[in-house]
Formats: C-alpha cells, structure tokens, sequence
C-alpha cells in the first residue's frame, strides 16, 4: 500500500469529469466566469451598465451618465468529499476502479452543487401569480395533473412573455412526478439522441426544453419549486475544483483520498426566473 505514485492531474482530471456528467442544472448556467476564481471567498465582478431613457425629441439633446449596474458572483460554497482506499497506487494501475472511486466522488460533488443552484429559487422574480392567476405558493401550491399540467406551462410562458423575457434559450428544471404528468398527458418524450448529449434532458413544449432533477427545492411532498429561465443568462455559476491529494491513514492501514471544490452561484436576471410552485395532484 502506497501513495508514491500519486498523480493529482490525472485524478482532479477525472473527478472534474465524472461530476461534470452528472450535472443537471450547472450546464445551463452562466458559466463565463470560472477562468477568474483563485479559491473560497472570491468575489467575481460581473459588468453590466443600467438602463438608458428614451425621451420625446423637441429639439434639444439632454445626455445621461451611464449607471454601473455591476454585480458580484461570492464564491462561498467551499465542500470536500473524502474516501479510504486499500491502494491509491494499485487504484491508479486499475482503470476500472480508478474510473469508479472517481464517479464516487464526482457524483457527490454534483448533488451538492446541483442541490445548491436549485436553492437559488428564492431569488426568483416571477413568483406568486401571472396576470392576476395564482401559480402556487408554499401556504397554497398548484395541485398539477395531466389535466392541467400544459395551462401552468403557458401561464409560466405568458409571465416570463410579459417580463419582456427572449423566447429562444428557455428552460425549465422539474421534478421526475411533473415528468410523469407531461407524459400523461401525451406529450411525447424526445426519441432522438439528443438526451444521451444532455444530463436530464427530456422534452420541449411550449417554448421550454424540460430537464429532469431530484435536486429541486421541495418541503416533503407538500410542495415544490421547479425554475424556469433563459440558459446561459439568468444566473450565474463559478466553480474550481481546488484540489485532489491522497495520503495514509493515521487510524488504518489504508490510503486516504480526498477533493476540495469551492463555488458559488447568483440569480443575476431575477426577472427571467418564474418560480411556480407545485404538488403532485392525484390523477382522476
């Protein structure tokens, strides 16, 4: 048992990898600034500029200072996930388990990620009601059936519509029961290839390309909190695994291996995230 050989790229190289495939909502983020971390507590400027007024021309020109509307992306998610081995040299050698205590790994980081941006449903501005209709709140959630499951998806469209949100680039994440109801109601899954290029891709309806997630934001069964957004656009998401390392146990005659990641997330455009919030209702 030994950790001479220990070679960090290739297993950070790995990690990174098998926790990026099973990703669901960070691949439909904003992720342009990720090159600008150095590690947990940097703050990532992101430049925007304010809004310009348009006056009625009478015959003079009035000019206007640009407003800095900049925001800041806090990295402030610093996790690590951490396991024993019988030989992280002889791990190394195998490609199979190699490849497995990695997934391992990765997969853990995902959920915590994943888990995470779902969290980040509190930030969003279409929430409550669109043109005077209740779209669900955790006192009083939409009960969704097969039966209605479509007029809440244009009810979502027409809010994000009215938000003077683009059309192209909407998504949606939801949970595996809405899944169902779509499905119920004869809304025809994907058959192309298109979900084997896409973790948790399902369908497209209504203007929305539909992802799948246990991660969304829920309280039991009593209620739950599917997003619908514009990809690469309505939030923003910065993450750097920081490091892998292995070492031997103090306590056992084994290896220990663990990773450190750190990052952070921030609803940048709330005006393009609709928060409906849902139960599963029983099908009659």
């Amino acid at each position: 048992m030994s950790v001479e050989n220990f070679k960090p790229t290739i297993w950070s190289d790995l990690i990174f990898m098998k926790y990026d495939e099973s990703l669901v909502f960070a691949p439909l983020m904003n992720r342009d600034y990720e090159g600008e971390i150095q590690g947990y507590g940097d703050k990532v400027k992101i430049n925007e500029i304010g809004d310009v007024t348009v006056n009625t021309y009478s015959g003079t020109v009035t000019y206007e200072d640009l407003d800095d509307a900049s925001k800041f992306l806090l990295i402030d998610q610093q996790k690590y996930a951490a396991i024993q081995l019988d030989d992280v040299d002889g791990a190394q050698a195998k490609p199979k388990v190699m490849g497995e205590a990695a997934r391992k790994i990765g997969v853990g980081l995902a959920e915590d990620m994943d888990t995470y941006l779902a969290s980040l449903s509190s930030e969003g501005g279409i929430v409550g009601s669109v043109g005077g209709t209740s779209i669900g709140t955790t006192g009083t959630p939409i009960s969704i059936t097969s039966a209605n499951v479509t007029t809440y998806l244009a009810l979502v469209a027409q809010g994000m519509d009215e938000n003077n949100c683009p059309q192209a680039g909407r998504v949606a994440v939801v949970p595996p029961w809405f899944v169902q109801k779509l499905t119920l109601a004869k809304i025809n899954k994907d058959t192309d290839n298109s979900g084997t290029l896409t973790t948790g891709y399902v369908t497209s309806y209504y203007g929305f390309d539909i992802y799948m997630s246990n991660n969304i934001t829920h309280s039991g069964t009593t209620w739950y909190k599917p997003m619908f957004f514009l990809r690469n656009n309505t939030i923003a998401f910065a993450e750097q695994l920081m490091t892998t390392e292995a070492m031997r146990s103090e306590t056992s005659f084994k290896d220990k291996l663990r990773s450190l990641a750190v990052y952070g997330g921030k609803v940048v455009r709330p005006n393009s995230l609709a928060v409906p919030v849902v139960a599963a209702g029983a099908e009659s």
